[in-house]
């Protein structure tokens, strides 16, 4: 498998191959110019900051080549424009660096606003190893009217397997899943943050005492955000990473940097626990540890009436047709932030209909009636072979009613 080192060297072997020519006819243009004045050791030493650390992991002919290769290119910008002096480090070395390491760990501060949705932070720690990036800590959100949320979450994402994805809620047993294209900013942080130092100029800094370590510092432009790294001057590595918005809708920060740690394959593991419940978000299926009873179907019912001030919601799975009803129903879902538990106990409420036996019939009436009144349907069901329906009403009972005493509801006769 090719490393990052690898691929960089076959960048530099490309670009090399590329540009030798025009790069020697402007070092012999400039060594008689420059022939007579002294050079110093300074080259040395930037190339010593790309060839060490993990040698022996690449091939060392290529890596002595590739050696090669970069000094002749810092020869070059020193005899076309001189010594580089900033502090030791230039964004080229702080760039190779962070490639060259196979694992990062780092804590992680974010938050962002967002006008016609709300606010959402994200605090803890994040371990990269290989294509796999885990976050440990807080997931955050408050809605535009005020409502909250906040969980704890065990987080990871394999880039090297279509971005898929794990998301685990320790405290309350479930789980989400994605085989494919999952996405998740915070797991995505850092190699957004890499493409960014990649795709724009830098600005030096100088040097700063950053939490009490003396680091270099840089500032990259992109687009409406300013991202500032701290580098420590002897490994050419991040100590600190910050990313504002210009509007002040994002910031992020990663401190406690840390490359080249031993991190437990045990920690990528990403198979969901067995007495989890988890919904594939790829095929919306579910796995459920447990019997899917009426009881289950009940419970989600109460629960999402109870986030909307004691009445049953628009929509259930099913529901009255038409824009308007959608329209409805995607304000009333808009207005509520409810605990990941209740998200799972109404969508197993759903999934209870989903497994009824094949040749089933269901239909939920629900729209607007008070959570207690015995006399209103809310839904009701009938499987193959059975001569009665059975129907839950406002008050939660549960009654078995003839086909010909279902309460007749006005958009659905109009429906046959």
């Amino acid at each position: 498998m090719k490393t990052p080192l690898d691929n960089n060297l076959n960048k530099v072997y490309e670009s090399f191959n590329q540009n030798h020519d025009r790069l020697r006819e402007k070092l012999m243009a400039s060594l008689s110019a420059r022939s007579g004045k002294r050079k110093g050791n300074r080259l040395i030493n930037l190339v010593h900051l790309f060839i060490r650390g993990d040698t022996m992991k690449v091939r060392i002919t290529k890596l002595a080549a590739a050696a090669v290769i970069i000094t002749a290119v810092f020869v070059g910008l020193y005899l076309l424009v001189g010594p580089i002096e900033v502090a030791g480090v230039v964004w080229a070395d702080v760039l190779r660096n962070m490639e060259a390491s196979q694992t990062v760990t780092f804590t992680l501060d974010a938050e962002n606003d967002y006008e016609t949705d709300g606010h959402y932070w994200r605090k803890g720690m994040v371990k990269i190893k290989g294509p796999i990036r885990r976050f440990d800590g807080i997931d955050g959100f408050r809605s535009r009217y005020g409502q909250s949320r906040e969980e704890t979450v065990i987080g990871m994402m394999d880039l090297s397997r279509q971005n898929r994805f794990v998301m685990l809620y320790p405290l309350k047993k479930c789980a989400d899943t994605a085989d494919n294209h999952g996405y998740n900013p915070t797991l995505l942080t850092y190699d957004g943050l890499k493409k960014d130092f990649h795709n724009e100029a830098e600005e030096n800094l100088g040097e700063m005492e950053i939490n009490g370590r003396k680091a270099v510092g840089f500032r990259i432009v992109k687009d409406n955000r300013v991202i500032t790294v701290w580098a420590d001057p002897d490994t050419a590595l991040p100590i600190q990473i910050e990313s504002k918005a210009d509007d002040g809708t994002e910031t992020l920060t990663l401190t406690n940097i840390t490359f080249g740690v031993e991190l437990d394959d045990q920690l990528f593991d990403m198979t969901v626990p067995d007495d989890y419940l988890a919904m594939n978000m790829s095929t919306e299926e579910f796995t459920i540890p447990f019997e899917l009873t009426e009881k289950y179907l009940v419970e989600g019912l109460k629960i999402a009436a109870g986030h909307r001030g004691g009445k049953f919601p628009t929509y259930f799975g099913r529901g009255r047709p038409g824009k308007e009803a959608r329209d409805k129903h995607l304000e009333e879902a808009s207005r509520i932030v409810a605990p990941i538990e209740d998200d799972f106990a109404c969508m197993l409420a759903t999934e209870y209909f989903v497994r009824l036996p094949k040749g089933s019939e269901w239909q939920y009436v629900g729209e607007d009636v008070q959570l207690g009144d015995a006399k209103k349907p809310v839904c009701w069901w009938k499987t193959p072979g059975s001569k009665t329906y059975r129907v839950i009403y406002g008050d939660l009972s549960i009654r078995d009613v003839e086909p010909s005493d279902l309460p007749e509801i006005p958009w659905l006769k109009e429906q046959k």
